[in-house]
């Protein structure tokens, strides 16, 4: 793409009042971009599930099971049972910094009833189930217990979806001034204006798309159907209603059957 294509779209060309109002619409997607992220970052790592008997994460491979505990140990639970990470080695001298700046922040008596796991192991826990990567799909592929699965999937995929993390506002927001800021440059909508500076139309991009969806499709019905079948092989309830927090542990199941 040209320097000048680049520089049209960065508004350049805009008249003195439409550039100043493009410049304002770019501010504030930069604003609420941010925000968003902020917001899905702080829903991620305000979830935490306590696991205490091991029967419920069943399946987990060591490996899991010792980040679990881990976690448990670098975590302090406050009485209305909000999560607070800390960033640092749980046992080194630094812990009580932090737990000055805690007391400073929450007042005594909300520190008094802070508690942490220090004695959390793999092999005994307790363990700390989180919508981090490496333990939602510890997760998702290996732990036997459904509703587990379940719960930690609908908490991913909800994130800052509610409450003060709310992105859905964010999203609406976002919209409109991509729209507003593609009218200004001459584009029906947003898509164009990302289109603009790749090879392609938004036309071809969504040819290509119903391409792959065709031409994907036969095999995946057959993938669906081979975790049916394999499932059922192997005495699952839900065989005939597999659903999203089922695929992952059935696939990694079935892989390792092969």
């Amino acid at each position: 793409m040209s320097q000048t294509k680049e520089s049209v779209l960065e508004g350049v060309s805009l008249e003195d009042d439409k550039k100043e109002h493009f410049n304002k619409i770019q501010q504030e997607l930069a604003k609420l971009s941010q925000k968003f992220e902020e917001n899905v970052l702080d829903a991620t790592k305000k979830f935490g599930k306590l696991i205490t008997d091991k029967k419920e994460i069943e399946g987990l491979p060591a490996t899991a099971l010792g980040l679990a505990a881990q976690t448990a140990v670098s975590m302090l639970i406050l009485a209305d049972s909000f999560p607070i990470f800390l960033l640092i080695d749980p046992f080194s001298s630094s812990r009580s910094v932090v737990l000055t700046m805690l007391f400073s922040f929450f007042g005594y008596a909300r520190l008094q009833s802070l508690k942490g796991h220090e004695n959390a192991t793999a092999e005994n826990g307790p363990w700390m189930i989180t919508l981090d990567a490496p333990s939602y799909l510890s997760v998702m592929q290996h732990a036997r217990n459904r509703s587990l699965r379940k719960e930690v999937y609908h908490a991913y995929v909800t994130r800052a979806s509610s409450g003060d993390l709310d992105n859905t506002e964010i999203i609406d927001k976002i919209l409109k001034l991509r729209l507003e800021k593609a009218k200004l440059l001459g584009y029906n909508n947003y898509a164009e204006v990302s289109m603009a500076t790749k090879m392609a139309t938004v036309d071809k991009a969504e040819g290509l798309l119903e391409k792959l969806r065709s031409a994907s499709w036969d095999a995946a019905v057959q993938d669906m159907e081979d975790l049916k079948n394999f499932s059922k092989s192997q005495g699952a309830a839900e065989a005939d209603d597999l659903n999203h927090w089922d695929l992952n542990f059935w696939s990694e199941r079935l892989r390792e059957s092969k």
